[in-house]
């Protein structure tokens, strides 16, 4: 058995989905809210008999290699890796030059790997540094787990050591750790001088870039990687690797705005916390959480701007269904309140969520509402929020709940909330709630997905006119093969290559899906012969489009004998029509 079967063997379809999606049973199958769309009702089907997840609105999903490479963002040969370590399958050893001509990803993650024990080690015999961390309340332990190092106030001491290691000028301007700030001047310089260094990792703990934390009087206080193949900050979560055992177990999340306030949470043993990489929340961090979590906390900075921020990631948060908590801490934020109150931060972190609007409600109510300005600036806040909810019922309680705190009636509230929404309505998105429905098989192929249902009419396949090309033309080769052998007909059975199997796979889910296995014998044949002779008719009126097109072109290159030629054909087609249909 080869790696690629081994793994399949020993990871069901559904044990895989499992660890991303929450499935309920289905006769036979699973079903789940789709990871790939914003789905408000269960579209993502899962088969453990045939091995495949597909979500026919979005059109994503397929084996456990095809899911986890879309739902992990890997090419196949880091996905085979991958679920090889999870199963336990050992994978032969890849030649040697395949080794030493790494591609571009490997070489630039080696490369950042290189620039971490470099940091670690000039942190090591930097004791202003070490001062500095103390003071801050850093421990030991917490360098070492979160990789902590020091990029030297140099102008190009990391550009050498890493030349010297072995990588190319280009490897590391492109892994972000170099910059040429004029391109007449062939000087290289570290993009990262004088900082405190935060090594950045994706989703599965892989190391993708830097935050910096200055020790000088630089204007910017953090430097981030700038966006690289392996780095983009819009969907990487600073502590998501450390903080994933705690999220899938806790089934919630804290947001945090800093790298200091990942580490203080940690410190008093919360450990479900990230924060953003030096930009707001945006879709693909809701999504990445929405995996493992069911709750997002969000414990962001106490000043106006940490509230701001707080009210946007609601509203991206909401929309992907995620419930939204905040935590209103007596200090700036986490990292100043450990060093308050350690004990006050856990228990508050622990047991001091409150639903999001009531966070919002309280600080409203502190404002003078018999002002009509600040009445005014109370609505436009909240409306946004009404509308990133996707529940009716949420929404209606949130509008009670709110009419209450302004002193006013839900009718008037949700009549502000109408004017409000028809103001600021925004141009209809192309991508809606739930993707369009686009027609996925056409009739030729639903008739062949229906000898796979029911092979004991394939006798019927007499009545279709054999396919030209594609998925169509090697399923029904393949059909008509055991059909002549008199051979038993299942996806396992049938002699295909392995991408029209997968495709043949994704048909018969379609079929059980719409319920095309519960026919009885009669409405079987029926709907059998329907969509041969609807797909018999398709067929016919292509040639003959084709055909048409060829004629004239004859005509006007004044071919005759190809005229001939393609007026015998088209009169056949013609005969054929009032038999086949």
């Amino acid at each position: 058995m080869d790696s690629v079967s081994e793994i399949k063997a020993r990871l069901p379809i559904d044990e895989l989905v499992r660890q991303y999606c929450t499935l309920t049973k289905k006769g036979r199958n699973f079903v789940a809210l789709c990871p790939f769309h914003h789905d408000t009702r269960p579209s993502f089907l899962i088969s453990p008999d045939k091995g495949i997840c597909y979500c026919f609105p979005c059109q994503k999903g397929g084996d456990i290699f095809s899911f986890y490479q879309q739902i992990e963002g890997v090419d196949f040969r880091q996905a085979l890796k991958d679920l090889a370590e999870k199963t336990g399958v050992t994978l032969p050893d890849r030649p040697e030059e395949n080794i030493v001509n790494k591609d571009e990803k490997e070489r630039l993650r080696d490369c950042l790997t290189a620039a971490v024990d470099f940091y670690a080690k000039q942190l090591a015999s930097s004791a202003s540094t070490k001062e500095y961390l103390a003071k801050r309340g850093v421990t030991q332990e917490e360098i070492s787990t979160f990789g902590l190092g020091f990029a030297p106030d140099s102008f190009d001491a990391t550009y050498q050591y890493l030349l010297k290691a072995g990588f190319s000028r280009k490897e590391i301007q492109t892994a972000g750790l170099a910059i040429q700030k004029d391109m007449n001047d062939e000087k290289i310089y570290d993009r990262f001088r004088n900082r405190l260094m935060f090594p950045i990792h994706d989703n599965q703990g892989r190391i993708a870039g830097f935050g910096g934390r200055t020790l000088g009087n630089d204007d910017a206080k953090y430097l981030n990687s700038s966006d690289s193949p392996l780095y983009h900050k819009s969907s990487v979560l600073y502590g998501f690797h450390h903080a994933a055992k705690a999220m899938r177990e806790n089934k919630r999340v804290i947001l945090v705005e800093g790298y200091f306030d990942v580490l203080a949470c940690h410190r008093v043993g919360i450990h479900e916390v990230v924060a953003t990489c030096g930009t707001a929340m945006t879709e693909d961090h809701a999504r990445l959480l929405k995996r493992s979590v069911d709750r997002v906390v969000l414990c962001l900075d106490q000043d106006k701007a940490g509230r701001d921020a707080a009210e946007r990631a609601f509203i991206i948060a909401a929309k992907e269904g995620l419930q939204i908590e905040g935590i209103v801490l007596p200090d700036k934020d986490p990292a100043d309140a450990v060093l308050t109150s350690p004990d006050g931060l856990k228990e508050l972190l622990t047991s001091g969520a409150k639903p999001f609007l009531d966070v919002v409600l309280s600080a409203i109510s502190k404002a003078d509402l018999t002002s009509p300005a600040v009445r005014h600036a109370a609505l436009e806040k909240l409306m946004p929020l009404f509308n990133a909810v996707m529940s009716s019922t949420e929404r209606a309680f949130m509008i009670k709940t709110s009419a209450l705190a302004l002193g006013t009636t839900e009718t008037s509230l949700l009549d502000d909330l109408r004017t409000f929404s028809s103001k600021n309505a925004a141009p209809k998105p192309a991508n809606t709630e739930h993707p369009s429905t686009v027609t996925l098989f056409t009739s030729l192929e639903l008739a062949l997905g229906l000898f796979l249902m029911y092979p004991a009419h394939i006798t019927l396949m007499e009545e279709l006119i054999a396919p030209g090309d594609g998925f169509a033309l090697a399923l029904f080769t393949a059909l008509k093969k055991n059909a002549d052998a008199k051979a038993p007909i299942t996806l396992d059975t049938l002699d295909m290559d392995d991408e029209t199997r997968h495709q043949a796979g994704i048909l018969m889910l379609y079929c059980e899906e719409n319920d095309f296995h519960e026919w009885n014998e009669a409405v079987a044949i029926r709907e059998i012969r329907r969509n041969c002779k609807h797909a018999n008719r398709e067929y016919i009126r292509e040639k003959q489009q084709e055909i048409t097109k060829k004629l004239l072109e004859a005509r006007k290159a004044a071919n005759a004998a190809e005229e001939k030629e393609l007026t015998a054909t088209y009169m056949e087609l013609l005969k054929l029509s009032k038999t086949a249909v």
